[in-house]
This record gives structure tokens, sequence and C-alpha cells, in this order.
């Protein structure tokens, strides 16, 4: 994962990271989990998974996502990165998946997950609208101001025109810039150039 609390983003990945292995929703397989970021009750959550492959039941077993404190049903996304496998889901349905698919599985609906093949399923869960959790969520700064504010959209949402909070300079959007590409190498380049600049511009991506 990279920091840059101020600078507005983050990047998560599987690599280097630090997986808990344990089964999960009643199966007996142990996977590998870990959490990318909790934002608290109502709030987004995602974690990564690993799936081993050839197991003779499901690896992560048959459940649902619910509050049950208020018994509200919760949306979860699938997002495979690696390998390929078998959802089924209450409904009877079984799917198989495979890199680049998004399975969406709506509220109330159960599924569970096997993997297949020779090599373990690398995926990415995502419950946009968290239910209640013991689980501390990870602070956020709601108050966040980016330094490079974009003062002016249009109706794509594409950046037309933007100001440096640090120095004041602007950029306008050339009219043969459709995609708003001369943006960021503006940001990068413009007389402002900070510690935080120079920092984050020496550190390994």
């Amino acid at each position: 994962m990279d920091h840059g609390h101020e600078r507005g983003w983050h990047r998560y990945g599987f690599d280097n990271q630090d997986f808990d292995e344990r089964p999960i929703h009643g199966s007996d397989v142990p996977i590998g989990v870990r959490r990318a970021f909790f934002r608290g009750v109502g709030e987004p959550h995602v974690s990564f998974g690993i799936i081993p492959p050839n197991t003779d039941a499901p690896a992560i077993g048959m459940h649902i996502h619910r509050d049950v404190p208020t018994r509200t049903d919760v949306e979860e996304w699938y997002i495979i990165v690696d390998g390929r496998g078998v959802m089924t889901f209450s409904s009877g349905d079984d799917v198989e998946v495979g890199p680049g698919d998004m399975v969406v599985i709506h509220p109330g609906t159960g599924h569970s997950f096997q993997a297949v093949g020779d090599v373990p399923v690398r995926l990415i869960s995502i419950t946009p609208t968290m239910y209640t959790s013991a689980t501390q969520p990870n602070e956020v700064d709601r108050n966040f101001t980016p330094r490079i504010d974009v003062t002016r959209a249009d109706d794509t949402m594409n950046p037309l025109d933007a100001r440096c909070t640090a120095c004041g300079a602007t950029w306008t959007r050339p009219s043969d810039d459709r995609g708003a590409n001369t943006l960021a190498p503006w940001a990068r380049d413009h007389a402002c150039k900070s510690a935080d600049d120079r920092n984050h511009e020496s550190s390994p991506v």
C-alpha cells in the first residue's frame, strides 16, 4: 500500500502484504484474507482474498451480508483479479468467473466461492455500505482539500480549470486536450515545488 493522505490517493495491492490464513463463512478451508480499509457502519469496506484451488468444498461458505440488529441486507461486489472459480448462489445458480469479472451480489442473496484450476484465485471484495461491525474503522480525513483544486469541470467531469492552493498558479485545459491529460504534468512541473512534492518524487512507487 502506498500512503498519500495529504495527496488525495492510496494504492492498495496483493504484493508485500500480510494475509491472515483462516476459514470464513462456515468453510473448513483456510483462505488468505486482508482488509484494505473500512470506513465505518454504512460506509465502504474493501478486502483482498486469496482462495486456494482444488478444494473438495467451497473455500468461502454460503453466506449473506446482514446487519442483524436492523435485519438489513446489504450488497457485495467481487472483482476477480487472477484465477478461475465457481460462484454458487442461494437461487441455485452456478456461475463460472475469471480475471476481469465483477460479480454483484444483491442484498439477501446467499453466495459461496470455490476456486477451480491449478492457481489460487485473487479477488477483491467490496461491501459499499458496510453493516454493524466490531471492527475498528480506518480513519479518513473527511475535510481533505486537494493541493490542486479543480475549479471548473465540463458535463463529463473532465477538468477545465485548476488552481494550486499552495502558490496560486492556475491551469486551463487547452482546446485540443479533450482528456485533460496536461493537468498532471502541469501539477508536477509548475513553479511551485514544495518539500512534499520532492519527497513524493524520490519515493519508490
